[in-house]
């Protein structure tokens, strides 16, 4: 219980949402840039100045701050009626665990039943403020730790799972439809890219020059496939599952740690090695090298082998004889 409304658990939410925010974004500004250079037969890299500088920069500054705002905002104070699950009052015997709005209903209306009270409409602060008023000084008063959003479950991640009468849907849904939205995006523009390259390469003629190429368009669009392929496997069940989730058909809330730990870091992880070769030429020079070593290994064996060998089949020499019968 302790860990859930702290706010280590909060930051760890933050941080995971904004690092998996970011790795979609860029990876989304990305593929535009590359379908845009790539359908204008212009290079990539493009040229290094000034203007391409600054450029960059804003589009960094702004992924990183959309990222920032998206993973903040359900810890504003602004918004605590909507994102605010519970409260914990470890003080009150009768009231243990986690006290939603509607389990406070029979408690308030209990003590206040001189009043008509309509819990689900009254504010966190009202509540706060209501129970409050119900210890005096001879009790000390009474403490409280707020379930936030990203209490939901210890792992402390974005709340995706929702149900339909949930105050957060809204939100979630936001957040799963604009990563949705960047997934297609991420599509559009390499199936673009394929079918560019394909044509590339099929209106080239034979030759050192023509087959270079061919071989890049090639590895190009091996790299296309794995990369729509990942995004393929990471978002699109996740979405269904949190739609059945939400309409009902099923209760995934025993899958959200293994979805959230195994299944969406795979593109936050993986993509950015799919679109940087420096992780790869790392790999094979590193095993280019461990052959070369093999190979030098084996021919100082084979050459050893080879020396015993001859020593041991070689007929001792005349004057070794001659001194063996002296």
């Amino acid at each position: 219980v302790g860990w859930l409304v702290s706010s280590y658990c909060s930051a760890l939410g933050v941080i995971s949402t904004v690092g998996s925010q970011i790795s979609l974004f860029s990876m989304t500004v990305l593929s535009i840039t590359r379908f845009y250079r790539i359908s204008q037969r212009l290079s990539i890299p493009g040229p290094v100045n000034k203007k391409s500088c600054v450029m960059v920069a804003f589009i960094v500054a702004f992924i990183v701050g959309l990222s920032i705002v998206i993973a903040v905002i359900p810890l504003m104070p602004s918004f605590e009626e909507t994102f605010n699950n519970a409260l914990y009052l470890p003080d009150i015997n009768f009231l243990r665990g986690f006290v939603t709005k509607n389990s406070f209903k029979q408690t308030l209306i209990s003590y206040y039943g001189r009043i008509r009270l309509e819990v689900s409409s009254l504010s966190w602060n009202s509540i706060k403020l209501l129970i409050s008023e119900m210890f005096t000084e001879r009790y000390g008063g009474v403490s409280h730790q707020v379930l936030g959003f990203y209490g939901n479950d210890p792992v402390c991640l974005f709340k995706f799972f929702v149900s339909s009468g949930d105050p957060q849907i809204i939100y979630s849904w936001f957040l799963l439809g604009l990563n949705f939205l960047c997934f297609g995006i991420i599509s559009l523009s390499y199936v673009a890219v394929f079918f560019i390259t394909s044509i590339s390469s099929s209106s080239l003629s034979q030759g050192a020059t023509g087959n270079l190429v061919r071989n890049r368009n090639s590895r190009l669009q091996q790299k296309i496939s794995i990369i729509i392929l990942t995004d393929f496997l990471c978002w699109v069940p996740f979405i269904i599952i949190s739609f059945l989730h939400t309409i009902g058909t099923i209760d995934a809330s025993p899958w959200y740690a293994l979805l959230s730990i195994l299944i969406l870091p795979i593109n936050s992880v993986i993509n950015p090695l799919l679109y940087d070769d420096t992780i790869g030429k790392i790999l094979s020079k590193t095993l280019r090298k461990s052959r070369r070593h093999a190979t030098v290994e084996i021919r100082t064996s084979n050459r050893m082998l080879t020396t015993e060998l001859t020593s041991a089949i070689s007929p001792p020499s005349p004057h070794v004889i001659r001194e063996s019968e002296h």
